[in-house]
């Protein structure tokens, strides 16, 4: 090794130190994340699932939140203060068998980054909460702020694919939640955006097919630990127990309606219902109603459309099957194959077009397919 000086050792390293404005993970070894690698993110509808998601990406760097409710978006930033705050609770799990991983799951695991999700929460709220940007107006924030590399659209079901496509426009990488979008077409749309900006990352959130245990079920089913399934039973209580359904719009009761009707028919009971549903109720002040319309039909704001209860109108949301059928239907479409049905039936309660019904039974029926061509009794090969 020849011997350098220490003028020409320090003028090298100062050289090549000024060209070294990236610093690969690798140098830094496993666990350590490189600024370089730190991608500027910002949420658009952070309650709900908006907060979830941005709590768990906080190991990189959130620069704006977008929230046509300022209130909620208030509530969303002090429960992440409180959550940094609070002290660290012992697992509940200590002493149980661990559960069986999947063999994808644990390759997964051996390549992703370790990281300490509470010590990103309190650098999230010491270092990146007082820089925070905050919005109303996605459009504002794409405008203004010129630093962000991706964002997260979780907003009501309407509006994902206008912010989608406004943001893949400007070349900022997308995370929409489910369900994908409000309608097919949209759905259609966006999958030739995302094919035709091959440098912008796309995906849509679904965190139960992400799971551990969808993925070992996923590997049972497949390796015929449960034999062949022919039929699949799919549920779910959400209009029950989360938001109500197959109710009339809020309205006043016409001027022309009897007093008292002689028969109390469903038309005389739903428009009795609406009566009583109707009042003056002023937007509140921190909300921006006409942004939480977008490109929605014009409706005047009630307290049971916003927040949550969303899902159940047609306007905004998909109702039951679109909030979980992404999550409990993926299951057996994924494990089995089952790619598009050739029959599909429903039944429901009584749909008055506006509001989703208060329950429905869906009947999918699907072709053979693949390796899936045996006919009953006949052996695997």
């Amino acid at each position: 090794m020849s011997k350098v000086s220490r003028r020409k050792f320090v003028a090298t390293t100062a050289a090549a130190g000024a060209g070294l404005t990236i610093v690969p993970r690798h140098v830094l070894g496993r666990g350590f994340q490189a600024p370089s690698d730190t991608v500027n993110i910002a949420t658009v509808g952070v309650g709900g699932m908006g907060r979830s998601n941005t709590t768990r990406l906080m190991s990189q760097n959130i620069v704006a939140f977008c929230d046509v409710d300022d209130a909620l978006m208030e509530s969303s930033i002090q429960s992440i203060q409180k959550a940094a705050a609070a002290e660290p609770q012992q697992q509940s799990g200590q002493g149980r068998t661990p559960r069986p991983v999947s063999k994808a799951q644990q390759a997964a695991n051996e390549r992703r980054a370790a990281v300490d999700g509470r010590a990103a929460l309190k650098r999230f709220v010491n270092e990146q909460l007082p820089k925070l940007q905050k919005y109303r107006d996605y459009r504002d924030m794409l405008d203004k702020q010129k630093d962000i590399d991706a964002i997260v659209v979780a907003t009501p079901d309407h509006m994902h694919a206008a912010i989608a496509t406004a943001a893949m426009d400007l070349g900022k990488h997308v995370y929409v939640q489910k369900p994908l979008c409000w309608s097919v077409e949209e759905a259609r749309f966006l999958a030739k955006k995302a094919k035709d900006k091959p440098k912008v990352v796309t995906q849509m959130g679904n965190q139960g097919h992400s799971s551990d245990g969808a993925r070992t079920g996923y590997e049972y089913i497949r390796g015929g630990a449960i034999g062949d399934v022919r039929e699949v039973h799919v549920w779910t209580n959400r209009p029950l127990g989360f938001w109500p359904q197959g109710i009339p719009r809020p309205a006043p009761m016409p001027a022309d309606a009897p007093a008292a009707p002689r028969r109390w028919d469903g038309r005389v009971v739903n428009t009795k219902i609406a009566a009583a549903l109707a009042g003056n109720y002023p937007v509140p002040d921190t909300l921006a109603w006409n942004l939480f319309l977008g490109v929605a039909p014009e409706v005047e704001y009630h307290p049971i459309y916003h927040p949550m209860n969303w899902r159940g109108w047609v306007d905004w949301g998909q109702g039951a099957l679109g909030d979980m059928g992404a999550h409990l239907v993926d299951h057996p479409f994924w494990a089995l194959n089952l790619g598009y049905p050739t029959v599909i039936e429903t039944l429901s309660t009584p749909f008055n077009g506006a509001c989703f019904p208060a329950a429905t039974t869906t009947y999918y029926t699907f072709p053979a397919r693949g390796s899936m061509l045996r006919q009953p009794g006949q052996r695997r090969r």
